[in-house]
């Protein structure tokens, strides 16, 4: 199968006061349609940027990724924030919905972004938040919302554009056990229904629900294994 992603051999190097930090280190990978990927290891191994990195956020220093067969490296800056835009969903450990916004406004952002008409940004709208749970609060802020209702609008948000892989950084970090339980049940549906999932955790059981697990330390993956 072709992947949608593929990481060959990155590293990016971060020049600092001090001296570079290097916090990839020579990182091959690919994702594929249908992967759930889990990501673990001690805090400043390299996660959250291997995860920026897949996500067009950042660029390596070194090496090629390639997204369905493009270097992204070789993409003006317009071009990659159009993929990001379209191809690609985030979800955060700290939320980042707009305060001002309601939840459904917050969904609907991202669509308006990609020059969807607005009708049709209303029902793909509606639909995600029944899908993550949430069609009663759709006129809620933010601040109205418990931290697991913040979390599935985030998770709504991020498959505003029918993205064809999210990423999901620490996304049980800022919630209790009950309440993590109930988005990572809502990953295992989305990666069920079509959507290649990575995640960035420490939580075990989230990890122990992805279906290849990779490990890193001082920026390398050093383990990955199917589960």
């Amino acid at each position: 199968m072709t992947p949608i992603v593929e990481a060959r051999s990155i590293s990016r190097v971060f020049p600092m006061p001090a001296g570079p930090v290097t916090a990839l280190r020579d990182v091959s990978l690919s994702i594929a349609a249908g992967d759930y990927l889990g990501v673990v290891g001690p805090s400043g191994c390299g996660k959250s940027t291997l995860l920026h990195v897949l996500g067009c956020v950042d660029v390596p220093t070194s090496g090629t990724l390639l997204f369905h067969d493009r270097d992204v490296g070789s993409l003006a800056d317009t071009e990659r924030s159009r993929l990001r835009l379209r191809e690609i969903g985030f979800v955060f450990q700290r939320f980042f919905l707009l305060p001002m916004l309601t939840a459904a406004e917050n969904v609907e952002l991202p669509q308006a972004e990609a020059g969807a008409p607005r009708a049709e940004r209303r029902r793909r709208t509606m639909a995600l938040l029944e899908y993550v749970g949430l069609a009663a609060r759709a006129d809620h802020r933010p601040s109205e919302l418990s931290g697991g209702e913040m979390q599935r609008v985030a998770i709504a948000r991020a498959l505003a554009n029918r993205p064809r892989l999210l990423l999901a950084d620490e996304p049980t970090g800022e919630l209790d056990q009950g309440t993590g339980e109930q988005i990572a049940t809502l990953l295992d549906r989305l990666h069920a229904d079509g959507t290649a999932v990575v995640v960035v955790t420490h939580d075990p059981a989230i990890a122990g629900r992805a279906r290849r697990l990779l490990r890193m330390r001082d920026g390398r993956i050093v383990d990955e294994a199917p589960r």
